[in-house]
């Protein structure tokens, strides 16, 4: 009898059929990013923090800017024997930065720095985020197919079972033909629960990195794609987001030590105000009405946080060399994660291709089992055998394949240098 494969690709349904179809959502592979970056919760509060960082930006323009500020009052003052007076007050106040010693410029390429970093986290929080997906994804594509190849043995082996039967009627073998076809469904049966369970979790995996509310309403709508390994990219080393990272933390510390560094350096700033006094502040020209203005250049110096300046300067040097240091380590392992996992995709797509031919050859052996069984050349031990032989080359094929996205999946997010939102 020749054995047809089970063809699979249009829609994989992942809900339960209870006399009527169920609502489900359809997702295929390609839809992947944008749903992780339109629902995944991480990916949305990484990009709020971006945000975040974002509105921090742009410091050095508005440390010019006036700080102006008022006050207003009504107060009663009374002293010794004379009668208590009455007087409202009120003034207006201003200053201007004219200089900080640098502290200033340095604290906004720090908020630049930081706004870098949440960028890079942004990305590298999606790549994640996108990464389990698409391993959930493709772990389900490889179960569907699983779970149809052992529905599909399970009834190649109920042909074997009953025409065994016939033969031991015939009185051509004994019973142990047909016990070993029994103990087969028995073990078929067992390993399509199995897979069912696996099926499920996975579900639930892909339904909390895409932020869908109900697991069993998913449809995946794929197939295995063919092997291509020119699409994956080389890795460009200085924009790998986890060691783009490190960098920006270890620029933002060095800026800090550098504007910590500056203690010594005065704070100038012009200021100017105008007012009524209050009672309290010039009891007689209050009671005048007599208006005031001031106005000046300030100099100053905190020498008492200069010392505590200089030492949080020596600290955060420290941190940054570290950064640097990690960095650095970083870089070998991403290097050799890099070279491992394309020497893995290399050695996966040779085995997918040679496991072509594998399947091929033992679906001939087979074929050719089952013709010398009918004829009583083989026994059922043997066509047992040749039976499980070829279901096992199809199902190691379907774990090259599953093994080979996942690793492609786990490259490309290693050598992903941002996204686009």
């Amino acid at each position: 009898m020749r054995i047809q494969a089970v063809f699979f690709g249009f829609i994989v349904s992942a809900h339960v059929f209870s006399g009527h179809q169920a609502w489900a959502e359809k997702i295929r592979f390609e839809d992947l990013p944008r749903l992780v970056r339109e629902k995944n919760e991480n990916v949305a509060a990484s990009r709020q923090i971006l945000k975040a960082q974002e509105q921090r930006t742009g410091r050095l323009a508005r440390s010019f800017l006036p700080q102006i500020s008022a006050q207003a009052g009504h107060e009663e003052f009374k002293a010794g024997s004379l009668p208590a007076e009455r007087k409202s007050y009120w003034r207006i106040d201003g200053t201007l930065n004219l200089y900080r010693g640098g502290r200033d410029r340095i604290e906004d390429q720090i908020r630049r720095s930081q706004r870098n970093f949440a960028s890079t986290s942004y990305a590298s929080e999606f790549q994640t985020e996108l990464r389990e997906a698409k391993k959930a994804f493709w772990g389900l594509v490889s179960v569907y197919k699983r779970i149809a190849e052992r529905t599909e043995a399970i009834e190649k082996n109920e042909i074997n079972l009953r025409s065994a039967r016939k033969r031991v009627g015939a009185g051509l073998v004994t019973t142990a033909d047909t016990s070993q076809f029994e103990l087969h469904e028995i073990s078929l049966k067992r390993e399509l629960k199995r897979l069912e369970l696996e099926k499920d979790q996975l579900l639930n995996q892909l339904s909390v990195a895409l932020a869908l509310d109900d697991h069993k309403n998913i449809s995946i709508v794929a197939d295995f794609p063919p092997i291509k390994p020119e699409l994956v990219a080389p890795l460009e080393v200085t924009k790998q987001l986890d060691i783009a990272a490190l960098k920006e933390l270890a620029t933002a510390d060095e800026l800090r030590a550098r504007q910590l560094s500056r203690w010594l350096r005065p704070k100038v700033d012009l200021y100017a105000s105008y007012g009524l006094p209050s009672l309290t502040e010039d009891f007689a020209r209050s009671l005048r009405d007599d208006r005031e203005m001031t106005a000046g250049v300030r100099v100053s110096f905190d020498l008492g946080q200069g010392i505590e300046d200089r030492n949080e300067a020596a600290a955060r040097s420290a941190e940054a060399d570290a950064k640097r240091l990690q960095s650095a380590h970083k870089l070998r392992e991403v290097n050799a994660d890099n070279h491992e996992l394309r020497h893995d995709l290399k050695v996966l797509g040779e085995l997918i291709a040679a496991s072509e031919d594998d399947v091929k050859r033992a679906e001939k052996f087979l074929r050719l089992t089952e013709r010398e069984y009918a004829r009583g050349v083989q026994n059922g031990p043997d066509l047992l055998e040749a039976f499980q032989k070829y279901f096992e080359f199809r199902d190691r094929r379907i774990e090259y394949f599953q093994d080979y996205l996942e690793t492609r999946s786990d490259l490309e997010s290693l050598i992903a240098s941002g996204t686009k939102d």
